[in-house]
């Protein structure tokens, strides 16, 4: 008796083996950010390439700042006639110029009461102030936090940020190292003026302004 023997299965196709190369993770030191010196970004500054761009170096680290307006002139105006008018006779109002802090960093405080002649700052810029005066218009979080440390770590003693967007002046002094094992210094004293109040400047303390005359 004859049996039917059924038909083979067709064979599967044939699909090579591919063998996945091996992946080395980078190890984390390869994934560092660069951080630029001093030094490196004003050779840099000096190629043309922030050309109509207005640059801060913080931490190493650089960045676009957006171009002052209208608001953030008229207040760095009024800060800087007000300060002309009080500054003592053995210091001088830096309007936009270098303030030095460390070799990572180039803040560029919108005012510097400093010590001295302008001719005394031709060599290097000057490492010591009385009273820095920063305008935030679109800058407050920069300008209260990562400023705020660098101005405190230089040992500048009087600090002023003119919140133009909310009309009022944060003032920080004090600068005090924070807790063992962190490694920084702050402002213990922080402090908010409203446009009706007055504040003078620890630098001439009998030259009390008010607030709203700061403001645009």
């Amino acid at each position: 008796m004859t049996h039917a023997v059924a038909p083979a299965p067709p064979a599967a196709p044939y699909v090579p083996t591919v063998l996945a190369p091996a992946v080395t993770p980078l190890p984390p030191a390869a994934l560092a950010p660069y951080r630029w010196t001093l030094d490196e970004y004003r050779e840099l500054y000096k190629t043309g390439l922030f050309q109509d761009r207005k640059v801060m170096l913080l931490d190493g680290e650089l960045y676009v700042m957006p171009m002052p307006g209208p608001l953030h002139d008229a207040s760095l105006t009024l800060a800087f006639r007000y300060l002309l008018r009080v500054c003592p006779a053995n210091h001088y109002v830096r309007n936009q110029q270098a303030f030095f802090v460390g070799t990572r960093h180039d803040p560029g405080p919108d005012l510097a009461v400093v010590p001295g002649d302008v001719r005394d700052y031709l060599a290097e810029f000057p490492r010591v102030a009385a009273l820095i005066v920063e305008v935030a218009h679109t800058t407050l979080a920069t300008d209260v936090t990562v400023k705020a440390e660098k101005y405190a770590a230089a040992g500048v003693p009087d600090y002023w940020v003119i919140d133009v967007e909310n009309r009022r002046l944060l003032v920080f002094r004090d600068p005090v190292p924070l807790p063992e094992g962190l490694g920084a210094i702050a402002y213990r004293s922080h402090v908010t003026f409203n446009p009706d109040d007055t504040v003078a400047p620890l630098l001439a303390p009998a030259a009390a302004v008010r607030v709203s005359d700061l403001l645009p």
